[in-house]
């Protein structure tokens, strides 16, 4: 509940708080224009972009429509009503469209080259509005909406309207917070090896590889602490198990460094119960933390039969973990089978000679 107007001692008195409504729709314009200008590319490239332009499109009619009824004092009751009824109706937007979103992920995520073919974008474009449609139909035929009067204390009153805000996204920030930060305090062992690599990774780039002499007539170079670091983790990813728990892991760790911030303030608001109607809380920032998770997820779940991606569909989520360790691991495992061929080539013609 939200009080659009009160009234204070005198009745000629008039607090009218329809503007900051339309400070907050001005401020979420603003933050989508932002991220419009980061993801512009991969917004036409997944069910879950073409919903974020339909998105980003709907926020700046309201705006314009709530601007135009701020200076008609006439329409107030229907302010009301409306703003009732968009919050009532994108409390409905988030769940279909990310059961949508992941299903399209599921299917398309080998072929997510850019740009997509007509014919999804006709699907994709088919499915917002459907969406749409639903959400508003549904709002509109299942709540009654009307402003209420309170009094207050010292001969005041208040005109409340009814807002909703969406436990779909609050439920979602908060697991995944939670089920991210549950993962990594599970695998810090493979953390550990992280941490080790990027370290060794650093000095590696700063220092050459000393080259040792030895008794034998061939030289040899020593492996560097990074090597020496991609090759245990090399040796875990021939295990079924560990592969499977260090692509999850890398792809956890990347999700939680783009998204991290996010997820904690919006789990801190929640938990402080200063709750944002729907229509705040469900913008392209929370659409795309969505889009990152489940790109992630679904990856993983069909890594065997996809095999390594030369491009995900999200490039908010810059997955450098993963990038890092299968170029580095596939680098390592090359250099391993050729110095092994080169020793073994030279100690035959060392035999032959003998």
């Amino acid at each position: 509940m939200v009080i659009l107007k009160s009234t204070g001692e005198l009745q000629s008195t008039v607090h009218d708080n329809t503007s900051v409504f339309l400070y907050l729709f001005l401020f979420k314009a603003g933050l989508n224009c932002l991220v419009m200008t980061i993801t512009h590319r991969s917004m036409r490239r997944s069910l879950m972009g073409f919903f974020g332009l339909s998105l980003f499109l709907a926020d700046l009619m309201f705006l314009c429509f709530l601007a135009t009824m701020k200076f008609r004092s006439s329409l107030f009751d229907s302010l009301c009503s409306i703003l009732s009824y968009l919050s009532s109706a994108y409390t409905k937007l988030p769940l279909p469209i990310v059961i949508l979103g992941g299903i399209d992920h599921f299917v398309n995520l080998s072929r997510s080259g850019f740009p997509v073919s007509r014919s999804r974008v006709f699907l994709y474009s088919v499915e917002v509005l459907m969406v749409w449609a639903l959400a508003i139909f549904d709002s509109m035929h299942t709540n009654i909406i009307e402003i209420q009067k309170m009094d207050l204390p010292n001969n005041q009153s208040a005109f409340i309207c009814p807002m909703y805000s969406s436990n779909t996204v609050n439920l979602f920030c908060v697991s995944v917070l939670i089920f991210t930060c549950c993962l990594v305090a599970l695998c810090w062992k493979q953390l550990l090896l992280f941490q080790r690599l990027f370290q060794a990774k650093d000095q590696d780039e700063k220092s050459r590889v000393e080259l040792l002499q030895s008794d034998l007539p061939f030289r040899y170079s020593k492996l560097s602490d990074q090597e020496e670091g991609m090759e245990a983790l090399l040796n875990q990813q021939q295990q079924p198990h560990s592969k499977i728990m260090m692509l999850l892991l890398s792809i956890n760790m990347d999700f939680l460094v783009n998204w991290g911030v996010f997820l904690v303030g919006s789990t801190i608001t929640i938990f402080c119960n200063l709750a944002a109607p729907s229509y705040m809380s469900i913008n392209l920032l929370w659409l795309f933390c969505a889009n990152s998770f489940l790109v992630g997820l679904v990856y993983w779940i069909q890594a065997d039969r996809v095999g390594p991606l030369n491009d995900f569909p999200d490039d908010i989520c810059k997955w450098n973990f993963y990038w890092l360790i299968n170029r580095q691991a596939s680098t390592l495992q090359e250099k391993v089978s050729h110095s092994v061929y080169t020793l073994s080539d030279k100690m035959h013609k060392i035999s032959s000679l003998v």
